[in-house]
């Protein structure tokens, strides 16, 4: 065991102290991250669910209608981002079942590597 020199251990209690920091720090920009997704998401949905019905139905139709029209197997690769947009607002509708939830789970699932 070397015994370190009285300024050394000094040195090396701020380095763990900063390290400590550093880490707390890190920990904490990755939870406000996560706070900014999850609240603007729950935002998304109240504004969505915040639509008289007929108003919503009538959205959810159409992004519906746009998705089996543009975002087909044979859509081209410009509108991957536009179709995946459009997947992502449709699955905020609770009302989205059946076939939207079919064609939502298309455009959001990983594409296969192979």
């Amino acid at each position: 065991m070397r015994l370190l020199p009285h300024g050394d251990r000094g040195h090396a209690r701020a380095r763990k102290k900063r390290d400590w920091f550093v880490s707390i720090f890190i920990v904490l920009a990755i939870l406000a991250v996560l706070v900014a997704i999850i609240s603007n998401l729950s935002h998304d949905q109240r504004a969505v669910r915040a639509l008289p019905q007929e108003q919503r139905h009538a959205v959810l139709s159409r992004t519906v209608d746009d998705l089996r029209q543009f975002c087909g197997e044979a859509r081209a690769d410009a509108l991957k981002d536009h179709c995946r947009e459009l997947a992502s607002f449709a699955a905020l509708f609770q009302e989205c079942r059946g076939e939207c939830e079919a064609l939502v789970q298309r455009q959001l699932a990983p594409a296969p590597t192979r």
